[in-house]
Formats: C-alpha cells, structure tokens, sequence
C-alpha cells in the first residue's frame, strides 16, 4: 500500500498527465482534423478515465483480496486513484492557466519526483520496516474526501472554456515528440556522430599507424578517430564501478556482520554477474558506431563484403581489450569486497573471476557476430531484423534458466567459458561462409 501510494498518486501525479501531454494523436485531431479543442479533450479525458477505472477494478480486487480487505474498499481504491488522477490533471491546467507552467514538459522535475518517489517507495524494502503511510487509502474520510475533490474537478475540467490554448501548448510544431520515429532517428544519430575534437587531435599522428596495413590500418585509424564514442563510455563504466567497489569496500568496514554475510552468500550472486557483464558491454555501442561512421559506405562494396571475416577479427580483437578493461575493474571490486568482508575462499573468488573475463570475451563474441550475420540496422539506425531480437531473447532466456536452476558455481564457469570458447569458432567459420552475404546496407 505504501509503495501504491508513492508510485500511483504522488508520481503519476506529475508524470502521467494528459492535459497537456504532447501528443501525435492531439496535432492531427485538433491542428489538421480541426477538432473543437475543447470536444477533444472532454472526449479524450473521459475515455481515459473510464477505461482507467474498468482497468483497475479486477487488479484492486485481486490484490486488496490478498491483503484481506473487503471487496467495497478494493472498489472505493480503484476509484480513489482514478478520481485523483482527474485532480491532478485539474491541477496541472490549472498551474498552466496561472503561471503558464506546462510541468509536465519540465524534465528536471519530472524526473526528480520520478526518482525520488521510487526511492521512498522502495526504501522500506532495504530497510526493513513497514510504514503505515499506505494505510491511509483504506480510510473511509480519506476516500470521501478525494471522490469529492475528483467530481469538482470532473465538472471543471467539463466547463474548462480555454482549452484552445493549453492545446497549442502542447502541439508546436517543432516539438520533436510530435513525430517519435524522427525523434528517436536523431537520438540514434546524435549517439554515434563522431565528435570534431577527434579528428582535430589526430592531426600529425597518423604516423604510428603506418606499419599497419589494409584493414588493419582502416580500423586502426577508425577507433583513434572515434575515441569519443567508445573509450569515454568505457571510462565512464570504470568509474562507476570503481565508485562501487570503494563502497562496497566502505560498507565492509562500517557493517562488516552484514558484509559478511552477504559473502557467505558469494556463489548465489555469480549468476548475476551474467547480466551485470552484458549491461557493462560496449559491444553493441561499438557496432552502431562502427555501422554509421565507417561501415554504411564501404558495405556497399563487394570486395569489403568478401573480406568480412577479415575485419570481423580485428574489431573483435579490439573490442575485446575494452571490455575485458571492464572485467578487469569488476573483478578488481569483487576482490576488494572479498577481502574486505572476509569468508570467501580463494576458490569462489578464483571462479568468480574466471566467468568475469569469460563473459566480457562472450559478449564481445555476441555483438559482433550479430552485427555481420544479421546486420539489424537500417540506415536510420532503426533495429528491424525480427532474428535478432529472437536470438537475443533466446539467450536471455538461456541467462534466466542459471538463476532460476541455481547451477553450481563450478558447472557455471565451466559453462560459460566453453561456451565462449565454441562460440568464438563458430562466429570465425560463419562470418567467414556468410558474411559477404548478410554484411550488407538494408
């Protein structure tokens, strides 16, 4: 209850509004349908709110039944949060019509309230304490008095005279979340564009490349040109962990019981490594900025397509040495917590860093070897190819099964690195079969 009033009334009160929503469906409705305004919305709020409410009822009685709350106050919750939903919307034009705040648009402040309503909502859990705050929404009074304040401001919003303006707030024309598609295309672009202070610093020191050769010096020459798009992530993420590994090691001295604890506790978390090492990647950013900045031009070219195993080996080569960069600081961390907390033998540490390496070589094998044989982008930098969501949520699912079969630790590392291993032979053989075919501009 605590965590439903956190995320349903008090954030999803400053980040789910649709008054002032910018909105595909409002500028064509209202600026080329010419709709009233005014009819528009009505229509859009009541369908909204009605199917919120019939949404609601069988989630509310469900989950109220499990806590033993009578059918009639599961009812009165999912009218409380449907009526505070309308308050809020009440609220938000109002503050537009005063002040001529849209808030919703205001992205500092939504994602505070976002984060710091997450926070507190969650923050019981870590803590240990059930707080009565949840409790409220089961109050007859409380329920009452937000059905009253939610038909006011039913009626108002109904009798609302200006919503010409507070729609032409909402639809600019400029506004890029008018059109998504160009809007996440230009994100995609902006995220892989070379950066000009690349190419400025690598005036007068191409002469340390020029013992290299062919599509050794090509892709040497690409990844000291766009050092910006792959490197600095890569600082980031050492950072980041770093940071992480100085708590941990701070919160082995400050509450070395709990830290202990939490290694007796050692092989359960290496499952998770799994994913901690597929989000820490760079395999996937490399290839986008590889397709956009290098490879978009020269796949056009049957003599580059032919040659796909060859360049396919030195980028993996190089990928490799970043991410097992980042398996370097992981494993760093996890010795540095391990030694600090104390009751991990050297065994479990050992292996723990055996599936770190191993699977920063894996997922550098993965990104790669889905990037030549399936080659998802489009030349918007849009995925499209089904096969490679597939192949993804069939390896994810393979992921899942470790946790949820709880594999012993040893097996596990076993697994993974034969896993990489045959993985590596077979990305070597099928690139080198199929590339010329699949490595193409779609």
């Amino acid at each position: 209850m605590h965590i439903f009033l956190l995320l349903s009334f008090v954030v999803a009160g400053v980040a789910s509004i649709t008054v002032l929503e910018t909105k595909r469906e409002k500028y064509i409705a209202v600026k080329l349908m010419r709709m009233k305004p005014a009819a528009y919305m009505q229509a859009s709020l009541g369908y909204r709110y009605v199917s919120y409410f019939i949404y609601y009822i069988p989630a509310m009685l469900l989950f109220t039944s499990l806590l033993n709350v009578p059918v009639l106050q599961g009812m009165a919750l999912a009218v409380s949060v449907t009526l505070w939903r309308v308050v809020c919307e009440y609220l938000h034009l109002k503050l537009f019509q005063q002040r001529g705040i849209v808030l919703i648009k205001i992205n500092a402040v939504v994602w505070l309230a976002i984060g710091l309503g997450y926070g507190a909502a969650y923050a019981p859990i870590v803590l240990n304490w059930i707080p009565s705050s949840g409790e409220l929404l089961l109050l007859w009074p409380v329920t009452m008095l937000i059905a009253v304040l939610g038909a006011i401001a039913a009626v108002q919003l109904k009798r609302y005279s200006d919503y010409r303006t507070a729609v032409e707030a909402a639809t600019k024309r400029d506004d890029p979340l008018l059109d998504l598609g160009r809007m996440f295309t230009k994100a995609n672009k902006t995220q892989v564009k070379s950066k000009d202070m690349d190419y400025t610093s690598m005036v007068g020191q191409t002469n340390q490349f020029k013992s290299r050769e062919g599509y050794a010096y090509l892709n040497a020459l690409f990844f000291a040109r766009h050092r910006s798009l792959i490197v600095r992530p890569l600082w980031n993420r050492l950072a980041i962990i770093g940071a992480i590994g100085v708590i941990g090691v701070a919160f082995s001295v400050i509450e070395p019981e709990r830290a202990s604890s939490l290694a007796e506790n050692w092989s359960m978390g290496i499952p998770y490594l799994i994913w901690i090492m597929n989000f820490l990647s760079i395999g996937e950013r490399a290839c986008k900025a590889i397709f956009y900045n290098c490879d978009l031009s020269l796949m056009r070219y049957s003599f580059y397509r032919n040659a796909a195993h060859r360049h396919f080996r030195q980028r993996l080569y190089r990928i490799c040495g970043h991410n097992l960069t980042l398996a370097a600081g992981v494993g760093a961390a996890l010795t540095g917590f391990a030694l600090a907390a104390g009751g991990v033998s050297s065994g479990e540490l050992l292996l723990a860093l055996v599936c770190v390496f191993a699977l920063s070589v894996f997922f550098s094998i993965h990104h790669l070897f889905m990037y030549y044989i399936l080659q998802p982008y489009s030349t918007e930098l849009n995925m499209k190819n089904p096969f490679f969501f597939m192949i993804n949520i069939v390896v994810s699912l393979a992921f899942v099964l470790a946790l949820i079969l709880e594999v012993d630790t040893t097996a596990l590392a076993v697994a993974i690195v034969s896993l990489t291993a045959v993985y590596y032979m077979t990305a070597l053989i099928l690139v080198k079969r199929w590339g010329p075919r699949t490595f193409r501009v779609k």
